[in-house]
């Protein structure tokens, strides 16, 4: 028998046995997990500000090792390191034909189930990890996809001016990613103390703390009062979704790759979005884009926003310790006995 960690109906957690997978199928490989990460969103289904995942299914963030291949299946063999894709286009809709599969209008359950020891998976949602990527890496390969659309979207360049708002697991990969591009500054706004070192560490040029300093304020008299080029909320608060647009240069970009619930309205007086002349943009889910972040893994060293780890047998104490905020990435380890934080 194998587990699996699952969510109930009244969003409650609890290990589910199941039945080893049998032999996978002609073009599926089984895979023995290895790493599994905590998502914010996972976060927002615990606490029912998201729909109740199907099955009760956790894990979207995860890698592992191949155990053994179906018979039509010739690029993967039993020992691969690789990672999951866990999002699966129809294939069929208009996007998935116009090679947009982000896009795509009818997209399957996928692999949400990755917080299982042992799993038959399609080979086409499996990627091999190159050598100079760790397992523990590897399962970060979507949520680095992700902040490399939001890095995107911003449309850095020379010079530009910053403005990072949370500084998590995703604000800190996000930060690495913004510190590739030739900016002029960076500043983050962040209220954990572990967070703002860690901002600095990773390449922040200022920290501002929201708990004793006014945001607006600090932030705009850094730029003389002209704000920021490039705006990305990245911390999931409402207050902080709200100063956006106060901190926005004209002709800059704002954003919005936090979770913010599935009921927030943001008000926005369109009066200063015409003055500005700002973009305003959010992040989906780029899933074509595996293979890039795959290639650009190897240079952030992505082990090191993973501020706490637990054994897989301690899943639910993972997600407790999660649900306190002190921590940035918290990730769960298929084959270790210990935690560390």
């Amino acid at each position: 028998m194998i587990r699996s960690l699952r969510m109930q109906p009244n969003r409650k957690l609890y290990f589910k046995e199941l039945p080893m997978p049998p032999a996978p199928g002609p073009d599926e490989v089984q895979v023995r997990m290895a790493f599994a990460s905590i998502c914010g969103y996972d976060m927002m289904m615990l606490r029912g500000t998201a729909a109740y995942p199907q099955n009760g299914y956790l894990g979207h963030e995860g890698s592992g090792v191949v155990t053994a291949v179906g018979q039509d299946v010739r690029t993967f063999h039993p020992g691969d390191r690789v990672t999951i894709n866990p999002y699966e286009p129809c294939g069929l809709c208009d996007a998935c034909r116009s090679n947009r599969p982000e896009y795509c209008t009818n997209p399957s359950a996928g692999y949400a189930n990755l917080m299982t020891e042992y799993l038959n998976i399609r080979q086409q949602q499996v990627f091999r990890l190159p050598e100079q990527v760790s397992l523990r890496a590897g399962s970060l390969i979507e949520p680095l996809m992700m902040a490399m659309h939001a890095v995107g979207k911003a449309r850095l360049g020379y010079g530009k001016r910053v403005i990072l708002l949370g500084c998590g697991a995703m604000g800190q990969i996000i930060l690495k990613l913004v510190r590739q591009h030739p900016v002029g500054q960076i500043v983050v706004v962040e209220p954990v103390a572990e967070k703002r070192k860690a901002a600095l560490r990773f390449g922040a040029d200022i920290v501002i703390d929201p708990n004793t300093q006014s945001v607006t304020t600090e932030a705009l008299t850094l730029t003389g009062g002209i704000g920021y080029d490039a705006v990305i909320e990245a911390s999931g608060d409402r207050k902080s979704a709200a100063i956006t647009m106060n901190l926005v240069a004209r002709g800059g970009s704002v954003v919005f790759f936090g979770l913010y619930g599935m009921d927030y309205n943001l008000e926005l007086n369109l009066f200063t979005l015409y003055w500005k002349d700002a973009t305003l943009s959010a992040v989906c889910v780029p899933s074509g884009q595996f293979p890039a972040a795959i290639a650009m893994a190897r240079h952030l060293k992505l082990e090191e926003v993973v501020s706490c780890e637990f054994p897989f047998s301690k899943g639910i104490e993972a997600f407790r310790e999660k649900s306190s905020g002190r921590e940035a990435k918290v990730m769960l380890h298929f084959e270790q006995e210990e935690h560390t934080c």
